[in-house]
């Protein structure tokens, strides 16, 4: 019980949430496919609306344990939060693109959702990690690098 007692509230329901979403998506492309864009955009806003609150979390803890200056703070947060919003439309737009060419042969319906799916989900991982690795030099949680 006292794991659930350090966890903050966000952390906690956060999983939850972003699979109920996904799921009421997927639900929700069958009955009522007019509500999808909107359910897709709430399930992003919220997303990112997490990404944002762990990015500031995290720095303002290191602010508050001394490790970074105010400026230090403002610095690496913005640039956090800018680097999550490059990497998510860098790799939707990427994903898009390179899964549109990959499965544009592909006849079989069902075959080219799979396909495309897992290969934009590929790209976007791949995306990720490479804005991950580039950015991480740009943010620095010690002051001698400042």
């Amino acid at each position: 019980m006292s794991l659930f007692k350090r966890m903050s509230p966000v952390k906690m329901l956060r999983v939850p949430i972003l699979i109920l979403f996904l799921l009421l998506i997927v639900v929700s492309s069958w009955k009522s496919p007019s509500a999808t864009p909107a359910l897709g955009m709430a399930l992003i806003v919220i997303s990112l609306s997490i990404a944002f609150y762990s990015v500031f979390r995290k720095h303002r803890m290191a602010y508050l344990e001394g490790k970074l200056t105010r400026a230090a703070f403002v610095r690496n947060t913005y640039l956090d939060v800018f680097g999550i919003l490059l990497a998510v439309a860098l790799a939707g737009w990427l994903g898009r693109y390179v899964a549109g060419v990959v499965v544009m042969p592909i006849r079989n319906d069902l075959i080219r959702l799979l396909a495309g799916a897992v290969i934009g989900l590929l790209v976007g991982a791949g995306v990720g990690t490479l804005v991950c690795r580039l950015w991480g030099r740009f943010i620095k949680l010690s002051p001698e690098t400042l």
